[in-house]
């Protein structure tokens, strides 16, 4: 197999294209994702528990949440147990809380990979929690690499890649150059081993355990798993180099150990708890076992030129150099994938430390690739006249690939960006609609951001119909109206001049979903016209949290993207005849005064249902009778506040039969 310069070139600008092209849109270390009751939340009563979500799955040996008051007392009434069902959850239970503010903490250790994380939110009972948390000293957050960590997955993957290079390498060598790789596989056997044993003991500090408690949980798994391969490639190294004669059988089973050894770190490792997981796992061990053969096959080069005849030289540079632009692709390719699926967007790739970590390897493995292409083209063609010139290249390829392997290991040990918090919405393309006046004297451009049902920005451009040059008026006015909606009545937005021709103003008078009329007044005098247009909001299902009280109807907060929230919930929490209710929040979980509301119950069929609201106080509080069926049960509600908005938002209930 031969790579021309032109295909390996090819190949490495592609892969790099890829990596800076990365999507715009969308887990190593167990980090909180979300929870119940949920941070800053405000609740009427005391939850049974406090349940947490992460990223990836946490062992529940080694995991705790605790929950304690102002004063720094504890309210947990047991032990943290895992969520049946949901690899994902830990909960704790908790004693009945009175009235004020409770701080949360956790402590993680990730069952895939044996990172350590911790965080903290508050919430509170009857009372915002504002300021009242307990500020803990403990730092949140998955911690950055230690030392001992870094150094020992450094020795891990710089041992096993060693011994695959010169595996392979090996292989198409004479048998007199093989004395000097037994003693590289030997040695890189017991770097792999140090190295193996230093990356669990770091992961057992980490999780502040004893080893005694550590073997009976994941970490005691992860040492076993890790110890087996490590151990046998050590055993087989030492008789290698004792009988440097059976190379052909002992240099296999050492390479095949290598690759298992490698096979179990991905199985470890962040690959591990991203999907597909199979593919993932699949692609990272493809990766390291391609850099083996690249950058091992440089180090046992480098063992097989010391003493080696020029012919031997030349023979064992050319066949490198064969093996090397192959892998040199096949760790392009692979590492572009994996890296697409652990940063995801552009700007984690240069705003996030684990951005700057991928960029700072490919940057070396840029620079391994042009030293690689210097020996090919340059060195190479002229030996064994180079020979000197060779080595000193393949030396300083062998110095930038230790570079490229320590930042490989702090990789490991550093979070994904997608896994330091929740996914963030995808961004949503405003809504863009034009039209004209019935006497093609203007045209207009209507945008509408972000296009959803709710409070909008609104801007009208408003050109000259054959000129195409802005068109200036007193006063431009949209009338919103919403057509056979007898909940919704017509409503008006007086728009701002922005620029000459183009006018603003933000309003919630798209309150719900549907096909809205609305009618452009552009105000000139005797040159007064009227552009109807018709806009339909996009759908966009609601973000529901769920808060469960023991003997107490289910709590839904409904949170709005402006940052408001309607709680609802249904009394009794069951099919049949219950009272609807709703209170509408701000982002500081404090009611919001309604001047009015409505809310519709949807029907199997004919048209939805005009519940009649009562007012429990005179803010926010609203209650109707209803008549929930079995199955999904869907209420849009609407209300208008004191000053001017408009809240709409629905939910679907599927209450206990």
């Amino acid at each position: 197999m031969t790579l021309s310069a032109r295909h390996t070139v090819s190949a490495l600008v592609a892969a790099v294209l890829v990596l800076l092209a990365l999507p715009a849109t969308a887990s190593g270390h167990a980090l909180a994702q979300s929870s119940v009751p949920a941070d800053g939340a405000t609740l009427q009563s005391s939850p049974p528990s406090v349940t947490i979500t992460f990223g990836e799955n946490p062992d529940p040996a080694l995991s705790r949440i605790t929950v304690i008051d102002t004063s720094g007392r504890s309210w947990t009434a047991g032990p943290t147990v895992p969520v049946a069902g949901s690899q994902l959850e830990l909960q704790v239970p908790l004693r009945r809380l009175p009235r004020g503010v409770y701080t949360v903490t956790w402590e993680t250790v990730s069952a895939v990979d044996g990172h350590h994380a911790a965080g903290a939110f508050a919430f509170g009972v009857g009372v915002s929690p504002g300021a009242g948390a307990v500020k803990p000293s403990t730092v949140y957050g998955a911690a950055p690499p230690s030392g001992p960590a870094v150094i020992s997955r450094l020795l891990l993957y710089a041992g096993l890649v060693a011994v695959l290079g010169c595996v392979v390498l090996g292989a198409t060598v004479p048998a007199s150059s093989r004395r000097s790789l037994s003693r590289v596989v030997a040695t890189g056997s017991g770097l792999a081993f140090v190295g193996t044993i230093g990356v669990v003991a770091a992961q057992i500090n980490g999780a502040g355990v004893s080893l005694s408690s550590a073997w009976s949980s994941s970490l005691g798994r992860a040492l076993l798993a890790r110890s087996i391969p490590a151990g046998l490639l050590v055993t087989v190294a030492a008789v290698l180099l004792a009988s440097p004669r059976r190379w052909r059988s002992l240099s296999a089973a050492a390479g095949l150990l290598a690759l298992a050894a490698m096979l179990v770190d991905v199985l470890f490792s962040h690959a591990a708890a991203e999907n597909p997981t199979l593919l993932n796992e699949l692609a990272q061990w493809v990766h390291i076992a391609a850099v083996g053969v690249w950058i091992g096959g440089l180090v046992a080069l480098l063992a097989v030129m010391v003493g080696a005849s020029s012919d031997l030289r030349t023979h064992a540079a050319r066949r490198l150099s064969t093996l090397a632009g192959a892998g040199l692709v096949v760790v392009a390719a692979t590492g572009v994938f994996r890296a697409v699926i652990e940063v995801q967007t552009w700007q984690s790739l240069v705003t996030t430390a684990f951005g700057a970590l991928v960029l700072l390897k490919v940057g070396l493995v840029l620079i391994l690739a042009g030293l690689g292409a210097l020996n090919r083209f340059g060195n190479l063609p002229r030996m064994p006249a180079l020979v000197h010139r060779l080595r000193r290249t393949v030396t300083a390829e062998v110095l930038v690939a230790v570079g490229a392997l320590t930042v490989a290991s702090a990789l490991v040990n550093v979070s994904p960006p997608y896994a330091s918090a929740p996914a963030s919405a995808a961004v949503v393309q405003p809504v863009v609609v034009t039209g004209s006046d019935f006497g093609t004297t203007v045209k207009v451009r209507l945008t509408v951001s972000p296009g959803t049902a709710g409070i909008d920005d609104f801007t009208l451009n408003v050109d000259d119909y054959d000129s195409g040059s802005p068109v200036d008026a007193s006063q431009v006015t949209l009338t919103f109206s919403l057509p056979n909606q007898t909940v919704v009545g017509t409503s008006s937005l007086s728009l701002r001049r922005a620029a000459p021709g183009v006018y603003s103003g933000r309003g919630g008078n798209l309150a719900i979903d549907g096909a809205w009329t609305v009618d452009a007044l552009i105000e000139r005098g005797l040159n007064s016209v009227e552009v109807p247009l018709q806009v339909t909001p996009r759908s966009v299902a609601p973000v529901v949290t769920r808060v469960v009280f023991a003997g107490e109807p289910t709590l839904y907060n409904i949170h709005l993207p402006q940052g408001a929230i309607v709680q609802v919930y249904i009394d009794p929490d069951r099919t049949g005849p219950v009272e609807f209710h709703m209170t509408f929040l701000d982002r500081r979980n404090q009611e919001v005064p309604i001047t009015s509301a409505a809310a519709t119950q949807a029907r199997a069929s004919g048209s939805p249902l005009n519940l009649s609201l009562r007012r429990l106080d005179d803010i926010g509080h609203f209650v109707a009778d209803a008549t929930v069926t079995r199955g999904s049960n869907r209420f849009d509600m609407i209300a208008a506040t004191a000053s001017g908005d408009v809240i709409s938002t629905y939910i679907e209930l599927a209450p206990a039969t």
